[in-house]
């Protein structure tokens, strides 16, 4: 199946945000970088996820291996999120565009066929390993002492608790019930695949209804970033980006850690 590809006719407005750019000066002092508390993430995975943000999706390579992937895991995928809102100060134009692009990925992979379509759907939501956790990085890791800089402007998650807090009344519908164990009927893409492989009867319009109704937001909050349209996106728009998190890699940690 083939991968999604940037929007060409999008050109984004990137709004600039003051930023540490890499490790602390030489010379600074040294501080003990030790897990964050309250936090999805240990310190290391904090100075790592705010490497990917400070340049690394800008690779369309390292963005095609996250098509692959659908991401990251429920974890890391929730501590991304926590660290570009706090670095970003609630901006979050990495994840719009990146999330966007997943999502185009999950409307084609549940596009309706006439043959085989169960099977179809099936191999298209499988994905690779998380890259995080294959590059075997936990929560237990303590970043370089150089990095403590990044991990102190990088290592709150309030700035992302306030956002899906605001956002939450358009979100809370498109959480998975088997991730909540309330029957409803929104399914992610997790619990989606496992039902595919075990034949479980599954609703695949309201599915792909729910999927539709996700990627729709999430690409009109990603187009908000674009000349002309700055300030465009609804308070539901900007809960597309909760919902693509949940969807992509279930809803557990975010219920976990955001409550």
């Amino acid at each position: 199946m083939a991968l999604p590809a940037p929007n060409p006719e999008r050109v984004y407005r990137v709004v600039p945000v003051p930023r540490i750019a890499g490790s602390s000066p030489p010379g600074s002092t040294a501080r003990a970088v030790g897990v964050p508390r309250g936090h999805p993430l240990g310190s290391r995975e904090i100075a790592h996820f705010w490497s990917v943000g400070a340049g690394q999706l800008d690779s369309l390579g390292v963005r095609a291996g996250l098509w692959q992937s659908w991401g990251w895991c429920g974890r890391h995928t929730l501590g991304f999120l926590a660290v570009e809102a706090a670095a970003e100060r609630g901006w979050l134009f990495q994840a719009a565009v990146l999330f966007d692009e997943l999502m185009q990925h999950a409307v084609r992979a549940l596009a309706s066929h006439w043959l085989f379509e169960r099977a179809r759907i099936e191999v298209a939501l499988e994905g690779s390993a998380c890259p995080a956790c294959e590059a075997g990085l936990t929560r237990e890791q303590e970043a370089r002492q150089n990095d403590a800089d990044l991990v102190e402007a990088g290592g709150s998650l309030e700035p992302l608790r306030a956002f899906a807090c605001e956002t939450r009344p358009w979100w809370d519908a498109w959480v998975c019930g088997a991730c909540t164990a309330s029957g409803a009927a929104p399914m992610c893409r997790p619990h989606l695949l496992a039902a595919l492989r075990t034949g479980a009867d599954i609703d695949l319009p309201g599915q792909r209804a729910l999927v539709a109704d996700i990627a729709g937001h999430a690409d009109a909050f990603a187009a908000a970033f674009s000349w002309g349209r700055q300030g465009s996106e609804t308070p539901a728009d900007r809960a597309g980006l909760i919902g693509v998190a949940g969807w992509c890699g279930g809803w557990g940690a975010i219920r976990e850690w955001i409550g």
